[in-house]
């Protein structure tokens, strides 16, 4: 790629009084805004405030029905400008794994031929070649993009992923490949939407260097987020988004400034210190923890492997009822294959000794009567909603843990599931389309599925992905409630330190490369408290 001419202030893109169209109703009516060729901008603001929208109309996918939307670069051969932008979002990777329920993602890996990643970054599929085309253009085409496939798998260190199926990857595995696919094609832009979320600490760190090193190239970077303390230093301008309008745009020192911007930043009072370490709690402390309650969950050297990859090895571990707890680990240590074990969701839990609510699974039980005990948030089922169900009927299909409503709700269940979306300030949404919500308010309406049932376990795996900060504080205060009320036991998942409830105490870490034992801490408070 071509380094940057940081004087460079030409417009590279330009909005000039522009209206766009949404449905029924108009978008961002009447704004101007210049990206000049020096600049890296993020879009900023709360969940719902148009940000997503914002870029989806960049890239000509929403229409425009005033102004003029210039794009002021040299396309590549072939293209039409909106095409040599690259888009990278949580809602590309659900596109790209549409029809995919949560139960074939496990069964699919011991299945042949899965797609791998080296399949998915294969010219053909990145290109979107037509296999009929007769045409002279691959033959110029493919040699400079084998040079842009080699140049971002090793900027992004994702060799030893390539031969591994798709749906093997991890949430932060995948958010790699999706990025290296963006780089593989011939761009003039690229627009990051939420780039950090589902990311451990030190992916994230490498993350933004890599980032850091596109921004000094000819390519424009533009980062969609909620989260401004995630933002690589070479962003140099912010525009603040806010009821599907620009409410302040300039240089970042600028718009830090301003009070709309500054609610976005968690306070430094109440994140957790950095803590990777495990307790050491005594053996007198587990005692006490098993007379709490009955057991729910028993592991028993759990191990999953396919082929010669071991993701989970040596695992034992015992939840009581009533017991909250912390499951930690890097991308790819294995924490969401540990928790489809529990799910029943993954074919090797016949091949370990796993027992869920006193039942050891393999011996007759039903499935279905252990998970309507169960509730659970994960961006795996995330993905399964695509469809254009209402919120009302995604949160009742929490009922009858299915991806779309089958049956008709009781009267009570109507209930429940209106109590369940006024907990988390939903209720205006109840008949709206789901797909029509910003990433941020599904992620919440599947919390609310989540919790329609009153389930027995809870199982939260990175639930605040995606969510602004004021609604982050308002679900861990939620779910600190129920930690409080010990009403359900809880086992929680998540990369960020500020978005865990204070009061777990229990921690599983796991490690990347499993050792032959894996044992989970005693449970005494291994994460230091927020100040209060």
């Amino acid at each position: 790629m071509k380094s940057l001419k940081t004087n460079d202030h030409r417009p590279f893109l330009s909005l000039d009084a522009v209206t766009f169209r949404l449905g029924d109703r108009l978008v961002f009516e009447n704004t101007s805004w210049v990206f000049h060729r020096s600049a890296h901008w993020a879009v900023v603001g709360e969940n719902g405030s148009g940000k997503s929208l914002f870029a989806e109309a960049l890239l000509g996918r929403i229409p425009l029905v005033r102004g003029a939307m210039r794009y002021q670069f040299q396309a590549p051969e072939g293209l039409l400008p909106e095409e040599a932008i690259g888009h990278v979002s949580f809602e590309e990777r659900k596109a790209n794994l549409a029809e995919t329920v949560v139960q074939s993602r496990w069964n699919s890996l011991e299945e042949e031929g899965v797609i791998t990643a080296a399949e998915f970054l294969s010219y053909e599929r990145v290109m979107s070649v037509n296999p009929f085309e007769v045409t002279d253009r691959h033959r110029k085409a493919r040699p400079r993009f084998k040079q842009r496939r080699a140049r971002a798998i090793r900027l992004l260190g994702i060799a030893p992923l390539l031969p591994r199926g798709l749906l093997s990857l991890s949430n932060g595995e995948m958010q790699k490949l999706q990025l290296a696919r963006a780089l593989c094609m011939p761009l003039r832009m690229l627009i990051l939407d939420e780039p950090f979320a589902g990311l451990d600490v030190g992916t994230r760190a490498a993350f933004r260097q890599v980032l850091g090193a596109l921004m000094e190239t000819a390519l424009r970077t533009l980062i969609v987020t909620t989260r401004l303390e995630d933002l690589p230093e070479q962003v140099t301008h912010l525009m603040l988004v806010d009821r599907c309008r620009i409410a302040a745009s300039g240089p970042r020192r600028a718009i830090l400034s301003l009070p709309l911007a500054r609610a976005l930043l968690p306070p430094s009072k109440r994140l957790f210190a950095a803590s990777g370490q495990q307790g050491q709690g005594r053996a007198g402390d587990q005692c006490k923890a098993r007379q709490s309650g009955a057991e729910l969950v028993r592991i028993r050297n759990g191990a999953v492997r396919y082929g010669n990859a071991t993701i989970l090895q040596g695992v034992n571990w015992t939840v009581y009822e009533g017991e909250s707890w912390a499951l930690l680990g890097a991308n790819g240590s294995g924490k969401t294959t540990l928790l489809s074990l529990i799910l029943g969701d993954n074919p090797q839990v016949y091949q370990n000794d796993v027992a869920v609510f006193g039942k050891r699974r393999g011996t007759g039980e039903s499935i279905w009567d252990i998970k309507r005990r169960i509730g659970w948030v994960s961006p795996e089922l995330h993905l399964c909603y695509s469809g254009w169900a209402t919120c009302f009927a995604v949160v009742a299909s929490g009922f009858h843990d299915t991806v779309g409503l089958f049956e008709e709700p009781t009267a009570q269940q109507r209930t429940a599931v209106r109590r369940s979306l006024s907990q988390f300030q939903l209720s205006e949404f109840a008949q709206a389309p789901f797909a029509a919500l910003s990433c941020g308010q599904q992620r919440l309406v599947l919390l609310a599925r989540a919790l329609v049932k009153n389930p027995r376990l809870l199982i939260l795996d990175e639930p605040c992905q995606g969510l602004d900060r004021k609604h982050r504080e308002f679900f861990v205060n939620a779910v600190e409630k129920l930690i409080g009320s010990q009403a359900t036991t809880l086992i929680y998942v998540t990369h960020r330190n500020d978005e865990l409830p204070p009061s777990i105490e229990r921690v599983l870490r796991l490690p990347l490369a499993a050792p032959e034992s894996l044992k989970s801490s005693p449970p005494r408070r291994t994460l230091p408290r927020r100040a209060r």
